[in-house]
């Protein structure tokens, strides 16, 4: 059985584990669409996804779930004609776009039927660190993703900033089974069959009956 975990971002983390070999198997990485422009950036997306989904070949896709809405913080504004800098309430721009990306690799999943699931960065945590487990003063999520890769001697790429992101994709991938899954039947029905073994149940007959037809 092979997963694939996904942490999206304009720069974004993959991992992908056969459930047969070692975790120390794991295979993580980053792709980027960063330099494009906005509606350029999904289509780049999808076809990065597409590529890793040909050399990879998972049974399942498990998707850090982006937020349903966007945060608003203040920033410091230009001071106005009394001189005075007043607040201003804005928010990231780069949030809007994890949707888009979304889309595009849940279109490419579609297109391939390869079942998948979304699961939020508040669920996926407790079940990968330990329910009420929280960085330590000095040390971020990024971080902790990091460690938990270097304890099991999971090889990350060279750039400590893809790191980060292919650490946490990691986590997601660990955590596939906690997905919530579309209400789709045949996607319902394929996670069923990983969660509970019948599909790698169905692989070894189909490898059975090869090797004696043989």
């Amino acid at each position: 059985m092979i997963i694939m975990g996904l942490d999206l971002a304009t720069r974004s983390g993959w991992a992908v584990r056969d459930s047969e070999r070692h975790r120390s198997s794991i295979q993580c990485g980053t792709f980027t669409v960063k330099e494009y422009e906005w509606e350029e950036k999904y289509a780049i997306a999808a076809n990065l996804f597409y590529r890793l989904l040909k050399d990879h070949k998972p049974d399942f896709v498990a998707i850090e779930r982006p937020e349903h809405g966007v945060r608003q913080f203040t920033k410091k504004g230009k001071p106005d004609l009394t001189g005075e800098e007043r607040n201003v309430m804005t928010i990231n721009p780069a949030a809007l776009q994890l949707t888009g990306i979304a889309g595009a690799i849940i279109g490419i999943c579609m297109m391939m039927r390869v079942p998948y699931g979304t699961i939020a960065a508040t669920s996926w945590r407790p079940v990968y660190y330990g329910k009420g487990v929280k960085p330590a003063q000095g040390s971020d999520w990024k971080k902790m993703a990091i460690e938990a890769c270097d304890r099991e001697s999971i090889k990350l790429p060279g750039n400590k900033e893809e790191q980060k992101d292919a650490a946490e994709a990691v986590g997601v991938c660990t955590c596939w089974h906690k997905c919530d899954v579309p209400q789709i039947e045949w996607m319902q029905r394929k996670f069923m069959d990983l969660r509970t073994g019948a599909h790698q149940a169905k692989q070894r007959q189909a490898q059975v009956g090869v090797g004696a037809a043989a």
